[in-house]
């Protein structure tokens, strides 16, 4: 039997004292106060706009901020798990049951 695994603080938790709004704001730029989270926000944006072709001082930069090579590839398959869901929802033109976020500049 395997020791339970710790729980994880929701999101509002976890950025406790940033207003809503903020948060909200941040999410849209792909942006965190964390500089962690940030770190690894900025390794996803790499991925995606590179395909895949990041350079070495992005993967170091990710790892130096406290991230392993196993979480380094889970960033990637999430980056490409994401791609590959809108490309489905493009090809079936799913209809979008939540609100429409408005693109923004790279």
């Amino acid at each position: 039997m395997s020791a339970p695994q710790p729980r994880r603080r929701p999101l509002a938790t976890a950025h406790r004292g940033n207003a809503a709004s903020s948060i909200r704001a941040q999410s849209r730029r792909g942006e965190s106060s964390d500089p962690k989270a940030a770190a690894a926000l900025r390794f996803a944006r790499g991925v995606a706009l590179q395909r895949g072709h990041v350079s070495d001082a992005e993967l170091k930069a990710v790892r130096d901020a406290g991230y392993g090579e196993a979480e380094a590839i889970e960033i990637v398959m999430q980056v490409g798990m994401n791609s590959r869901t809108n490309y489905v929802n493009e090809v079936a033109k799913t209809d979008i049951d939540f609100p429409v976020a408005t693109a923004q500049a790279a």
